[in-house]
């Protein structure tokens, strides 16, 4: 005989139709196993809802609030420090493969010493030439060109501070307990 169906018809919580109860039911009269699963089954779940619930102990949410963040916190350095070491290791692996390409170890570190002094070279240049070319410009279009430049840079630290207070009411509104 298969129990299977008729074990799933009684541990399930959804109702069930009219030809499926009164299958049930001829099948428990006819199987003690099944009629005993039935009859703990009904006694469980009787203990369940009559069992009172268990307040917890005092400073209990507080003390898992704190593991809670604390965890959170764990897993944000975990990330921060797998990040960290796989982009150590594209380093690693990046210059490794550009020492074999170029030859030899000390070459490399001339190359890299060859390409910062450069960019620091052409940095330097090319504020240099900013500098003449505004040196040269009428006044008013220097002090244009720092008003908009600092207006940008105030609206951006207004919407910067805006998204950080609304991020911290939202916050506040989630942590709040609600009670009926």
């Amino acid at each position: 005989m298969n129990h299977k169906q008729f074990e799933s018809w009684i541990l399930d919580e959804h109702k069930l139709s009219d030809s499926q109860k009164a299958d049930l039911l001829i099948h428990l009269a006819a199987c003690p196993k099944c009629s005993q699963l039935d009859t703990g089954w009904q006694a469980s779940r009787k203990l369940m809802k009559q069992a009172a619930a268990k307040t917890p102990e005092p400073g209990f949410s507080v003390r898992w609030q704190a593991f809670a963040e604390k965890k959170c916190q764990m897993k944000v350095i975990r990330r921060q420090r797998v990040s960290i070491f796989m982009a150590l290791v594209v380093v690693f692996f990046l210059s490794l493969t550009y020492m074999v390409a170029s030859g030899s170890f000390l070459h490399m570190l001339a190359d890299i010493f060859t390409s910062a002094t450069t960019l620091l070279f052409n940095m330097t240049k090319g504020l240099s030439s900013f500098g003449y070319w505004i040196g040269h410009m009428p006044v008013v279009v220097p002090l244009a060109v720092g008003f908009i430049f600092f207006g940008l840079i105030n609206a951006f630290i207004l919407v910067g501070l805006f998204t950080l207070w609304n991020i911290r009411q939202r916050k506040l509104q989630t942590d709040e307990i609600k009670t009926d």
